[in-house]
């Protein structure tokens, strides 16, 4: 059995048009520019720290900016869709491994869209409002707190950055070409799994689980 942990926006939730909507309307208050769909296309090439630099979002701003949008997105959560073909890869999944959920979302919107979308028995658990920059750390604490085996723990998410953090708490990432980052993005920085459709997980989940069983060959010459 192979234990995976999702990101939530991009990689379950399609909900990047609703955060440039809402990141669009809050730009004049908060004081950066909008997003045009070119300046869009260019972002999902960047890492986060360049994304920050040439979004010009003031950085003192950014925790402020990160709570409204997850309040704005509450008000918007019943009109979001989960990616197409991924709940039935969620529950061909739920059937043999076991699934939580790491996200910067808020609890209640994540709780919502599951509730809707009949997808809440899914997941063992949510640990949700995990910081911009802080993803590396919760999977360090989940991985200490769950006592998981890293050599069977998968993190799934759509972002360079998720690539980041499970490379610094040593386990695999799936990185999904379906969210923000680009397909190219995420290559460039070799997650240990480039996926293109949900169908894909089951397989990478799979081969995960297998690394547990012990060969039986090797235990008879032992």
């Amino acid at each position: 059995m192979a234990f995976l942990i999702f990101d939530f926006d991009g990689t379950i939730a399609d909900t990047l048009d609703a955060i440039v909507r809402i990141t669009n309307r809050l730009a004049a208050e908060y004081g950066y520019p909008q997003t045009t769909p070119e300046r869009l296309k260019y972002y999902q090439t960047l890492n986060t720290q360049e994304l920050l630099k040439q979004s010009e979002i003031p950085f003192y701003q950014l925790p402020f900016l990160l709570r409204r949008v997850r309040r704005e997105l509450g008000a918007e959560v019943t009109s979001i869709l989960p990616i197409a073909g991924l709940p039935e890869a969620l529950r061909a999944l739920a059937a043999e491994h076991q699934l939580v959920i790491a996200s910067s979302n808020s609890p209640r919107n994540i709780q919502f869209f599951l509730e809707q979308h009949q997808l809440s028995s899914v997941f063992n658990s949510v640990y949700a409002n995990v910081g911009l920059l802080g993803k590396a750390r919760v999977l360090n604490r989940l991985l200490r707190r769950l006592r998981l085996e890293a050599q069977t723990t998968l993190y799934v998410g759509d972002e360079t950055r998720d690539i980041e953090a499970a490379r610094q708490v040593g386990i695999a990432i799936a990185a999904v070409s379906w969210g923000f980052s680009s397909r190219q993005a995420l290559a460039k920085h070799n997650p240990t799994f480039l996926v293109d459709a949900p169908g894909q997980l089951v397989e990478t989940a799979q081969h995960l689980a297998d690394l547990a069983i012990p060969d039986p060959g090797r235990m008879r010459q032992e």
